[in-house]
């Protein structure tokens, strides 16, 4: 266990000091993911204007903090390493990770994890301005928060894997990004991203609900939100856990076949 320890130690503080030499890139990305902000102005016109200023228990304030908490959510699942695969494996980059003893997706791991430890304390700036400007208003709750925390490492971690599985189809394909782009959209419309998933027709909850994306995204944005338990967070952490162990499976099937057919230079 020390000898792990000290591995992930030097690699995370490897990673750390590479993301930070690109942190203004970080905070141009972050300010690009603005679809949430999009939102939540266009879903609290339309609580505005209806009767009672409300939409199915929504207020525009509560649609505010809702979508914030999407926002904020979102920020934390960003993986982008589908893309550097299919580059690697294009272009050969991936033969002398192979050198090493060590599987080179933690390094890929370790890399969006530093990552989070740079945008967080300026999505927390950004977090605080929308919310004074929408009237958002967050739970007081601290195991809430607790909560909220633990589904984002689960489902950070479910979503890194599988795109890095997306990513490795570039052994078979000459664009593996554009399943990504299939997958993401999937993504976000179940976990909530367009709307909150109560505002689903049934069939669509019935379908989600078997399926990590509303556990990824919408319930911990429900429970910054105030509008979801800590027994909801619980089921979610189960159903996140079980995917993970799917997609970890997936994620090395596909390794272990792939790398029987990558001939780039070298490997």
């Amino acid at each position: 266990m020390t000898a792990i320890w000290r591995k992930a130690r030097v690699l995370f503080s490897t990673q750390f000091a590479l993301t930070t030499e690109y942190r203004a890139e970080s905070i141009i990305w972050m300010l690009s993911g603005t679809l949430s902000l999009v939102m939540m102005l266009v879903w609290m016109a339309q609580a505005a204007a209806a009767p009672g200023g409300q939409i199915r228990g929504y207020t525009p304030a509560e649609f505010a903090t809702y979508f914030l908490g999407t926002w904020a959510v979102g920020q934390l699942l960003v993986v982008w390493v589908a893309w550097e695969l299919d580059f690697e494996v294009r272009q050969g980059a991936l033969s002398p990770k192979l050198l090493r003893p060590l599987d080179p997706m933690w390094q890929h791991y370790a890399g969006h994890a530093a990552e989070r430890v740079v945008r967080f304390p300026v999505m927390l700036v950004l977090v605080a301005v929308f919310a004074w400007l929408s009237g958002a208003s967050f739970t007081r709750d601290p195991r809430a928060y607790l909560a909220a925390f633990g589904l984002v490492v689960l489902g950070f971690s479910a979503r890194f894997l599988w795109e890095y599985s997306i990513g490795l189809l570039a052994f078979w394909t000459e664009s593996s990004t554009s399943f990504q782009e299939v997958v993401w959209l999937v993504y976000a419309a179940l976990g909530g991203l367009f709307a909150p998933l109560a505002f689903y027709p049934g069939w669509v909850q019935t379908i989600a609900v078997w399926t990590p994306f509303p556990y990824m995204l919408g319930l911990p944005a429900q429970l910054l939100a105030g509008k979801a338990s800590l027994a909801d967070a619980g089921r979610g952490a189960l159903v996140l856990g079980a995917w993970l162990l799917v997609f970890w499976f997936v994620r090395l099937a596909v390794w272990r076949v792939g790398l029987r057919k990558y001939g780039a230079v070298g490997a």
